[in-house]
């Protein structure tokens, strides 16, 4: 019989679960939180010595996770993207611009997530259906972020909605690492920095920035930035030089857009930005043609780190710059030496 206990009492999550089952020694106690078989209110818990008070029924132990299984990686799932990793908590993939995230209500555009879920269900099904254990059926991809359509690179998707609670977690707790590296139209005094400031809502669902901190309605955003490399070369007034910056771009937080406000507040607006650049705003008011040649955001997303919802340990992933924008890059990099 469990001992009653003062509920406004703290103490670690492993104090508790051995008053609830006082038969089990310690050490075996301990092998459960690492194993991720300890749930609290059905999401797992690894750390023993979290401290809480009486949880009551809400502490127990769930099933033993299902295993963990891997792909040849990568693997092309659609011409517009490629498959990194999965496994039976989250799934990496490589998106390529003009590729929707996820689903848009009343358009048949295809994104990211209904591709990954064909996939599941067509050619990755027979592989799946071969390992030990794995019930393809539990296995239902769902979103954790997102990136802009035009904005390639790594997203990430949970596969079951346990792991989707412990990633969103991370999201919020801005320990879910979101690096992206960027072409921006200008030059910074600094090499790496922050980017702080406080962006408002517009009436047409935009965030705009406010430079009054802490308005009624207002979100703080942040984010850090780093000059990889420039370009430069001479303009048409004697001694001045044009600078082009490659950046690296870390999201805090994660507002729609964010980074892109960020790097034209700045004074480096992304090359291709539509919206927040005046010169492809402008080349697209008069039907011009679109400077550098560039039809898109030079915005990639280029690498994700995360603490595994099973496994507990950390995990990155990377990829390198889409074709279009190492071309660009290269072609950056013959014009600022002249060629």
């Amino acid at each position: 019989m469990t001992e009653r206990t003062d509920q406004s009492e703290v103490k670690p999550a492993l104090e508790w679960l051995s008053q609830r089952y006082p038969d089990s020694p310690r050490k075996r106690l301990k092998d459960w939180f690492a194993k991720g078989r300890i749930q609290l209110d059905g999401v797992v818990i690894k750390k023993p010595h979290e401290q809480m008070p009486d949880p009551g029924d809400r502490l127990s132990m769930g099933e033993p996770p299902p295993p963990v299984f891997f792909r040849n990686m990568p693997t092309r799932i659609h011409a517009q993207a490629n498959l990194l990793y999965i496994d039976s908590s989250f799934a990496i993939v490589n998106k390529g611009a003009g590729l929707l995230s996820v689903p848009v209500p009343g358009s048949n555009q295809v994104s990211a997530l209904s591709v990954l879920e064909k996939f599941l269900q067509g050619k990755g099904a027979a592989e799946l259906d071969q390992q030990k254990g794995v019930q393809r059926k539990r296995l239902i991809p769902l979103p954790v972020h997102r990136l802009d359509q035009y904005t390639s690179g790594i997203i990430c998707f949970a596969m079951n909605p346990n792991a989707r609670e412990s990633l969103i977690r991370q999201v919020r707790d801005h320990t879910f690492l979101r690096e992206y590296m960027a072409i921006g139209d200008g030059k910074l005094v600094n090499p790496r920095g922050e980017w702080r400031s406080w962006f408002r809502l517009d009436d047409e669902g935009m965030y705009q920035t406010v430079f009054q901190t802490e308005e009624e309605g207002t979100t703080e955003a942040i984010s850090q930035y780093e000059v990889i490399d420039e370009y430069s070369w001479p303009t048409a007034v004697k001694g001045e030089r044009h600078t082009i910056s490659k950046l690296r771009l870390r999201l805090e937080t994660g507002l729609k857009h964010q980074l892109r406000i960020h790097a034209a507040d700045a004074g480096v607006p992304l090359l291709g930005d539509r919206h927040y650049h005046p010169d492809y705003k402008s080349a697209l008011e008069n039907k011009a043609g679109m400077p550098y040649d560039v039809q898109r955001q030079a915005l990639h997303a280029s690498s994700l780190g995360l603490v595994h919802p099973e496994t507990g340990k950390t995990r990155r992933f990377t990829c390198k710059f889409t074709r279009d924008l190492a071309d660009l890059e290269q072609m950056l990099r013959a014009k600022s030496k002249g060629q």
